[in-house]
């Protein structure tokens, strides 16, 4: 459902960006919506090991202060970087966390076949990747590949195919263990 929601949400931006030059409100709204999957998401995986509702709620009082504070400083219509700058740091430490629990977790999993393990790689990969990418903006917009196209736009490329690959094998990894689990019901 949230990958509906993502490419509805990318499609609004396409189209608002054509219409009126500014899709920035779209993807205010849809940053709510991210978050919000995203530390749903954690809250399930640390929930095997640990309590997880002071880390969790922790990180999303920090992203709803933030997200408020831009709304106020500089309204809707421009986007909110720092909040989602923020947002990709307490995504990417949770996901160092998520993978420290799993190291210390004295249980065999095999993580080819770990529907958690994959969808945590994707969200590292992706917001570790963006975190860094919009640090080194200027010089990445600075270096053109084609006429038209900037090295930055093919990293954000490249990030979104690593995210997706990681979340459809995670998916299919969840299929396998719910068709074994009903072969051995």
């Amino acid at each position: 459902m949230y990958l509906f929601i993502t490419l509805i949400a990318e499609c609004a931006g396409l189209y608002v960006a054509k219409q009126t030059h500014n899709n920035h409100w779209v993807y205010n709204i849809f940053l709510l919506l991210e978050a919000g999957f995203s530390n749903l998401m954690f809250a399930y995986l640390f929930n095997k090991y640990i309590n997880y509702k002071p880390i969790i709620t922790g990180g999303l009082i920090v992203f709803i202060l933030l997200y408020i504070y831009e709304l106020l400083n500089h309204g809707f219509f421009r986007y909110n970087a720092l909040t989602y700058t923020v947002m990709s740091v307490i995504l990417v430490l949770y996901s160092l966390y998520f993978y420290y629990l799993l190291i210390t977790d004295n249980s065999y999993i095999n993580l080819k076949y770990s529907p958690a393990f994959w969808w945590v790689v994707g969200v590292l990969f992706f917001y570790f990747g963006n975190t860094a990418c919009n640090v080194f903006d200027d010089k990445l917009y600075s270096v053109m590949i084609f006429k038209k196209q900037h090295l930055s736009y093919f990293v954000f490329k490249g990030l979104n195919i690593i995210l997706y690959s990681c979340w459809i094998y995670s998916f299919i990894c969840r299929k396998w263990q719910t068709r074994k689990l009903e072969t051995l019901l």
